[in-house]
């Protein structure tokens, strides 16, 4: 659980890093800047409400509509937030809005409150106003995805919508011109690349669920079982444990759609021979996990399959056991593809081309993959720097074999550590053998086949 005091402490290292970009810039005033950060709008639907990550990041509050702001002038913080109108209370859950700022207070720990009206005025004189020049995450999104995202609406001349963060620097532009806006974004980024104990604990909980829905994916392959079937079952794990849901739309593909690296059509019948590829998470109170596993339909791995993945789960390992703090990325993978060279070049492959893409692999530089927080996908950027503990990120390795539209990976979660890292997801089956034993268990799909359509 995340304490009121480490939210408190997340936000002095926002006006502490605030300040020192203001100090190095003569022409800024130190002591003027102020940063805003927008939250989520209230849902089109009857989904649950999730607050955007970089204002849970910094403040537990989960009211549509709410604005943080951080003023580095008096060091100060203050939600504004709706009032919940008579009738939403009637018929919603009471909600923490300007009505109680007490209550607001003692849930957040900021140091005011005040209703929505009073935004503008608040801003009026404000001359350095910093705020995230990205969009925000919610429910199942990554930034990345939601560049993509804004890229394709931008690109369709019957649309060019903004998103909620471009309109809201339009609106910032417009109503405060004196103002000079500032990207608050490398500052989040930074903070929440490097995790704290809390975070941690939360994540591994996130891995523990993600491993244990995939045990129970394993138990239930088998040849006729469709593909979101295997996703419910995952489903039904994160929800019964806690989890709000999925962190992203699971990729849950038979051979042929596992060349597709985002596949997530998830309605294809599994069949005999089929190599399924399943890659999956939870949303655990504000906090992911990312995994991914490759097992055979019929329950056994045949020669070929066998082969490739063994590769895969053995390269996957060297990655895991050379991982530690005080190295980039970069050497880890320099230190792992030397020792993999020798086992590529004493393995009979049975075909020229598996073992061509194996050499391939080697060089291939994205094995350790991306951050992971609270976002699958999440922000920060530890490519080409020094890991540090607290760092999440997947380990990841990758084969391609284009000529028979192969696609084989496997993936966990991991933690830096003092001396290494902690696996997350460690408690799914690698090993070839133990996954096959692990398919031979009941599941629970036994008891609720698929009705008759």
């Amino acid at each position: 659980m995340i304490t009121v005091q480490e939210y408190q402490k997340r936000r002095n290292r926002v006006f502490e890093a605030m300040n020192a970009l203001q100090s190095a810039d003569k022409q800024a005033n130190a002591d003027m800047g102020v940063a805003i950060l927008q939250g989520e709008a209230k849902e089109s639907s009857h989904t649950r409400f999730r607050q955007v990550n970089d204002l849970m990041y910094l403040c537990p509050i989960e009211t549509p509509h709410s604005y943080l702001v951080l003023d580095g002038r008096d060091k100060s913080s203050h939600l504004f937030l709706p009032y919940q109108p008579l009738k939403g209370r009637d018929r919603e859950e009471p909600l923490l809005t300007a009505s109680d700022p007490d209550e607001v207070i003692k849930v957040t720990g900021v140091d005011e409150v005040h209703g929505l009206d009073a935004l503008a005025g608040y801003l009026e004189r404000v001359r350095h106003l910093y705020t995230p020049l990205r969009a925000g995450e919610g429910a199942m999104q990554s930034w990345d995805t939601l560049e993509r995202a804004q890229q394709e609406r931008s690109s369709d001349p019957w649309d060019g919508r903004l998103d909620r963060m471009r309109h809201f620097i339009k609106h910032l532009r417009e109503r405060l011109p004196a103002a000079s806006i500032h990207n608050l974004s490398g500052i989040l980024d930074d903070l929440r690349l490097v995790k704290s104990e809390a975070e941690i604990a939360l994540l591994r909980h996130a891995g523990r669920l993600s491993a244990f829905g995939l045990i129970e994916a394993m138990r239930a392959t088998k040849a006729g079982v469709m593909e979101y079937q295997i996703d419910a079952i995952m489903r039904f794990v994160y929800l019964n444990n806690g989890a709000r849901d999925v962190s992203y739309r699971a990729i849950i593909a038979g051979t042929k759609n596992a060349w597709y690296g985002h596949y997530n059509a998830n309605d294809q019948v599994l069949n005999d021979g089929d190599l399924l590829l399943v890659d999956c998470g939870p949303d655990y109170k504000y906090y992911a996990s990312d995994i991914t596993r490759m097992w055979p339909v019929s329950g056994v791995y045949d020669p070929v399959q066998r082969q490739l993945y063994e590769f895969m789960v053995d390269y996957h390992k060297t990655f895991l056991r050379l991982l530690r703090p005080g190295v980039t990325a970069e050497q880890v993978r320099d230190e792992a593809r030397e020792e993999m060279a020798a086992v590529v070049a004493r393995t009979r492959f049975a075909k020229p081309i598996y073992q061509e893409a194996a050499q391939r692999a080697l060089d291939f530089p994205y094995h350790l993959s991306h951050p992971v927080g609270m976002a699958v996908h999440d922000v920060g950027h530890y490519r080409g720097k020094v890991l540090k503990p607290g760092i999440v990120l997947t380990v990841d390795p990758q084969l391609i074999i284009p000529e028979e539209r192969l696609y084989i990976r496997v993936e966990d979660t991991v933690v830096m550590t003092e001396n290494g890292i902690e696996n997350l997801t460690v408690d799914a089956p690698l090993e070839l053998d133990d996954v096959e034993a692990c398919m031979k268990e009941a599941s629970i799909l036994d008891r609720y086949p698929q009705l008759s359509t």
